[in-house]
């Protein structure tokens, strides 16, 4: 979708909304003119909220929870391998 047509799908869906003919999901008319900006938003492909990129986060948790196995696994290592002979 172009900026133009995405632009021209938040106009319509706001001209429904003024014109009390825009639904939520259940049904319902929408009268909170946040909740029908959020779906024009929505609707149009452009997000209002800006996701949150957890893939740093993820991979540094990972990378911590990889090392502290690792850690663990060597001290069962060398606790067994000296109770054995």
């Amino acid at each position: 979708m172009t900026n133009k047509e995405k632009q021209a799908k938040v106009a319509k869906v706001m001209r429904e909304f003024k014109g009390g003919k825009l639904k939520s999901s259940s049904g319902e008319a929408v009268k909170n003119p946040q909740q029908a900006l959020a779906i024009a938003l929505s609707e149009a492909g452009m997000s209002r909220k800006p996701k949150k990129d957890m893939g740093d986060e993820y991979y540094l948790a990972f990378m911590k929870e990889l090392a502290g196995e690792e850690e663990e696994e060597e001290e069962e290592m060398d606790g067994s391998c000296g109770k054995k002979r």
